[in-house]
């Protein structure tokens, strides 16, 4: 048998006095798509640092294709070893094309002592076909669509000769046709015998693309498994340490009493006048791909985008006009995914959860009430670490941050909730306590508008569903309807996409 092309031995890494991986072992075979799993702060991100020579190991091997790694290695030391890396946020350029991101690892074509730039276009699309891909190789980045800058940034550590991608969180942020046709290129790699570490929350994608799972949990190793052997819900139960319904567990008792009406809205992505209402205790999940004009639609009913023509009302009164302040004053509140536009980063938890200074006596503020309810929020919403209240918000964890979001508007005492990509890039433990909470805001008689690209997402809460297509609400999905391949096939209009059910996947059936 081949050696494999990645082996790492007893990886073990402290920070001060934290141990953030205690003897970790991980390898990868050539050809294999190789899942590495676990919550946020589980260990992944320390042993790719690890692995990236970005920090120093405290013990361990790193073996690259049979040949150890020299003690502190560095970054070119991995580089020259054949190991490349894609981040979420993919490292393009946007003011350069893609040649030219391309070239930037691959190397411009010269001709006499100058850049080539027809023959660094060719190879560019040489590069390209290798993955059944082909864009312009003079587009400038920044006009491409997000699936295709993940595809550029994967041709580009193709380039050379690369061993080993590691793909971290590069499909978080994409719906799910596009996460496919990032698939289908790591794929194509991968049959060419390139090697793939890939990271991702988002475990729908791991069962479809992924041949063998790690799974790490505090630092150590739970498990390893091949991906045909085991369901969703064993993997789950790895990751978090317990296990966890994979029901839908949608059907709240609603009152069936309209309390949110949007009538003729049209605005921003949304092309054609829309039409919605939200029960009191509804949880209504409004779906459909990116471009869709589904965050759109939740933007204008949260205040955030203006409309163009509509009206909106809450138990039968008027919001008095289409803005944030005045939507908040009707008993609206919104959480969106987009914690660098949801978040104040850099200031504290306390200050996060109340920016507008609820807390006064009389005329002036009330600092100590703010701190004790404060407390009361971290410890209800099961935030981590729990003396957090005075650091950065952007020094807690993306499902942290996000609990942080969901207590602010929660503890509003609203009457409408709207949600948009509320746990993009959160790990599946913290997924379901977000999902939890809303369950429990409804079933105490809120309404929630809940809008994701995320099909998986929304079937397993959404009470009732509609589907947005080309800025028009295209279908309404209710009761034991509302499954992933349903979703998937009326986001795309059935156009060039197998019947129902073809699409369900191992583990995510509902």
């Amino acid at each position: 048998m081949s050696q494999p092309v990645l082996s790492i031995k007893g990886a073990t890494k402290s920070f001060g006095g934290t141990l953030a991986l205690r003897g970790v072992d991980f390898t990868v075979n050539a050809g294999e798509v190789h899942a590495l799993l676990g919550e946020n702060g589980a260990g992944k991100s320390t042993l790719i640092k690890l692995l990236a020579g970005v920090h120093s190991t405290d013990e361990g091997e790193f073996l690259i294709a049979g040949e150890a790694l020299p003690s502190g290695f560095r970054p070119q030391d991995v580089a020259a070893a054949g190991i490349r890396f894609v981040h979420q946020d993919f490292g393009l350029i946007d003011s350069m094309t893609v040649m030219e991101n391309i070239a930037l690892v691959a190397g411009f074509k010269h001709r006499f002592g100058a850049i080539d730039y027809q023959a660094t276009a060719e190879h560019t699309t040489q590069q390209l076909a290798k993955l059944n891909v082909s864009f312009d190789p003079y587009a400038l980045v920044g006009s491409l669509a997000i699936a295709e800058k993940a595809i550029v940034a994967l041709a580009r550590a193709l380039s050379g000769d690369a061993k080993l991608i590691v793909v971290d969180e590069v499909a978080a942020a994409l719906p799910s046709p596009d996460v496919a046709r990032v698939h289908e290129v790591v794929r194509t790699a991968a049959s060419q015998g390139v090697a793939f570490v890939y990271v991702s929350h988002r475990l729908e994608e791991v069962f479809q693309l992924c041949d063998r799972i790690t799974v790490l949990r505090d630092g150590s190793l739970v498990a390893v498994a091949e991906v045909a052997g085991v369901d969703m819900a064993q993997v789950i139960e790895w990751i978090v340490g317990k296990s966890v319904s994979l029901e839908r567990n949608a059907g709240n008792q609603s009152t069936g009493i309209t309390r949110l009406n949007a009538s003729d809205i049209q605005g921003g992505l949304v092309s054609a006048p829309l039409n919605l209402n939200i029960a009191a205790g509804e949880i209504l999940g409004i779906t459909g791909i990116i471009g869709s004009g589904y965050d759109s639609a939740c933007a204008m009913i949260a205040g955030i985008d203006d409309c163009q023509t509509g009206r909106i009302t809450v138990d039968d009164a008027a919001v008095a006009k289409n803005d944030a302040a005045c939507s908040r004053a009707a008993g609206i509140e919104v959480v969106i995914g987009d914690r660098s536009r949801a978040t104040f980063a850099e200031r504290t938890v306390l200050e996060n959860l109340f920016p507008d200074a609820l807390f006064r006596r009389g005329s002036w503020p009330n600092p100590p009430a703010e701190r004790q309810t404060a407390n009361e929020y971290i410890s209800e919403f099961n935030v981590r670490p729990i003396a957090c209240r005075e650091l950065p918000i952007q020094s807690l964890s993306g499902g942290n941050q996000q609990k942080i979001l969901f207590a602010r508007a929660l503890k509003s005492n609203p009457k409408v909730v709207v949600l948009i990509d509320p746990t993009a890039g959160v790990d599946v433990g913290s997924r379901e306590e977000l999902h939890e909470m809303l369950r429990m805001a409804a079933r105490q008689g809120v309404s929630v508008l809940l809008g994701s690209s995320d099909f998986e997402e929304i079937a397993r809460v959404a009470d009732r569903v509609v589907v947005m297509r080309d800025g028009r609400l295209s279908a309404e999905v209710t009761d034991q309807d509302v499954t992933w391949d349903r979703l998937f096939w009326e986001a795309h209009g059935g156009h060039g996409h197998a019947e129902p059910n073809t699409y369900i996947e191992q583990g995510i059936q509902s």
